[in-house]
């Protein structure tokens, strides 16, 4: 048998990295970030804690590399092409697909929510990387409500209210929401928010 080749050392790195990411989610997103250690994410992972610490200095990075996934994810859906400006018809796509996306990655928008309300445990991540990516993206959506409607700060307030409110409750009881119900929400996100520029 041939010693295994630097590309594949590399893949099969990353496998495991998104392995103790996977377990890492599903743990935060039911036990709590507090209520699980180190070694329960280890142990669920199927390594030893060493190990685990090769890929992440600690639990804190471990949530920012989280938190990180689902940053870049959702700018990836907004802003697919990377040049700066979403677009209405980008803005459309995005309603179109993030809460398919929700659906598929159920316990990393539970775990987004819950964090987002836990003071404590989002101060963990007022890094600056971490700040720099949410900027960027505020700034872009900021854009966006600036050069389609006459007061952008309100209907952004409205859209951000609206879009968060209907997201918590769709992620932590999905089955309240049946298909049909979530394609008029989408309809009437896009009916009140695509606009050409002014």
């Amino acid at each position: 048998m041939s010693p295994r080749t630097a590309k594949q050392f590399e893949l099969i790195r990353g496998e495991k990295r998104q392995q103790i990411i996977d377990v890492a989610v599903r743990l935060f997103a039911d036990k709590g970030f507090h209520a699980s250690s180190i070694s329960m994410i280890a142990k669920e992972a199927g390594i030893s804690k060493g190990l685990l610490y090769n890929y992440f200095a600690s639990k804190e990075a471990l949530l920012q590399a989280i938190m990180d996934e689902i940053t870049v994810d959702v700018m990836n859906m907004m802003n697919p092409d990377h040049d700066d400006e979403i677009t209405s018809k980008e803005m459309e796509d995005f309603f179109s697909l993030i809460f398919g996306m929700m659906r598929r990655n159920n316990e990393h928008w539970k775990l987004y929510f819950q964090i987002s309300l836990q003071k404590d445990v989002f101060e963990l991540l007022k890094r600056e990387e971490y700040s720099e990516k949410i900027m960027k993206s505020q700034q872009l959506i900021y854009k966006y409500f600036t050069e389609r409607f006459e007061n952008p700060q309100l209907e952004m307030f409205i859209f951000a209210s609206i879009f968060k409110g209907f997201s918590m409750q769709y992620v932590f009881a999905p089955e309240l929401f049946p298909d049909e119900m979530i394609e008029k929400f989408k309809q009437r996100l896009k009916s009140m928010f695509i606009k050409d520029k002014l």
